[in-house]
């Protein structure tokens, strides 16, 4: 099982804090439930093991704010908990996202179709990877390989490799994303990926407005 690591110390601080003050902190009730439409199965070596995955996107209902999101698995290898999709379970904000997913998300997030299992397949092995060393071929996890060998695996392997090419190479974003990283010890850790409301924008701005004053005043 991956975990994910903090995040560098921003520079920008004051301003970061901004942008996150609006985020909540506390544990909610949320209810998987995986698409079984864009399921796909793949097997990988997992520092030299070999292991079977599937792929898949959650759509997820938060029973504690009534709002709903689709989300990406952050943990490979960890199951999904019973009560995760049968009556819900307490999920909880669980640290910084870093700052490769971040990069992913805003490259290539808006571009994925959550119909198409080709698609979902291919954003998250890169989201995977991502978190490893961003290479299908190398890092500890490598020698990805549809399951069946069919052509629609393949397809979703080009497709990751297309996202990791675009994070390798520094492409432009096409979006920017507020992302939680929510997490439970019982279940996968999931990825919510928000367009930043304007109160949250607005905070942010906020905060570089005080950098900047601070940066004036000591100058």
């Amino acid at each position: 099982m991956m975990q994910i690591s903090n995040m560098k110390k921003a520079a920008l601080a004051f301003a970061a804090a901004g942008l996150m003050a609006s985020a909540s902190a506390h544990a909610d009730s949320l209810l998987l439930d995986q698409d079984v439409n864009t399921l796909l199965a793949f097997t990988v070596d997992v520092s030299g093991l070999s292991k079977s995955v599937e792929t898949g996107v959650f759509n997820v209902a938060n029973q504690t704010t009534g709002g709903s999101f689709l989300a990406f698995c952050s943990e490979l290898l960890q199951g999904v908990s019973v009560d995760a999709v049968t009556t819900g379970l307490e999920f909880s904000p669980s640290g910084a996202v870093p700052a490769a997913v971040q990069t992913l998300y805003n490259q290539s997030f808006s571009l994925v179709n959550p119909t198409s299992a080709v698609e979902v397949a291919g954003f998250q092995i890169a989201l995977w990877e991502a978190l490893d060393d961003g290479d299908l071929y190398g890092g500890a996890l490598q020698n990805w390989a549809g399951k069946t060998g069919s052509v629609t695996e393949s397809e979703a392997l080009d497709q990751a490799w297309i996202y990791l090419t675009a994070l390798a190479d520094g492409d432009p974003a096409t979006a920017s994303y507020k992302l939680t990283n929510w997490g439970n010890a019982l279940s996968q850790d999931i990825i919510e990926a928000k367009i930043p409301e304007p109160t949250s924008m607005a905070l942010g701005a906020l905060g570089l407005a005080g950098l900047s004053l601070v940066r004036r005043r000591k100058s």
